[in-house]
């Protein structure tokens, strides 16, 4: 029994070897990469911080909070970040509740992905009307 294994790993450990591997990697050409930086505006970093004040100076300077910024509008970081505060604000400076991302996910969408409990429960309360 001892010999049996013995050979079967010797015989293992010959065909292992002969195996082709390297560590070389092929570069190819990389001149074509584009790298594109991630632009937040103002209004979506502070939100997303939970920056309350600079979140209504902003408003109050005039920042609309309809626009969308990296595919999202200030209402989705709120929702996706948990920010109760924050959707509040956003809602009474006349946010759209039910508008959606580039991806067509609404705030009640993004605060479910991300397990966002009171934001999810906070945007429950607005019903859509014009369905």
């Amino acid at each position: 029994m001892k010999k049996t294994v013995v050979i079967l790993a010797l015989a293992l450990g010959f065909s292992i070897s002969n195996l082709n591997a390297t560590n070389e990697v092929e570069i190819s050409n990389f001149e074509n990469v584009a790298v594109k930086p991630v632009e937040v505006s103002p209004l979506c970093k502070a939100v997303a911080t939970g920056d309350i004040e600079t979140v209504k100076n902003l408003i109050e300077a005039g920042a609309d909070v309809n626009v969308k910024s990296n595919g999202m509008m200030p209402i989705h970081y709120a929702a996706k970040y948990n920010r109760v505060d924050m959707l509040k604000v956003l809602i009474t400076a006349g946010s759209k509740i039910h508008e959606g991302c580039d991806l067509g996910f609404t705030p009640l969408r993004h605060a479910q992905n991300a397990k966002a409990k009171d934001a999810e429960m906070f945007l429950k309360r607005f019903k859509r009307t014009d369905v």
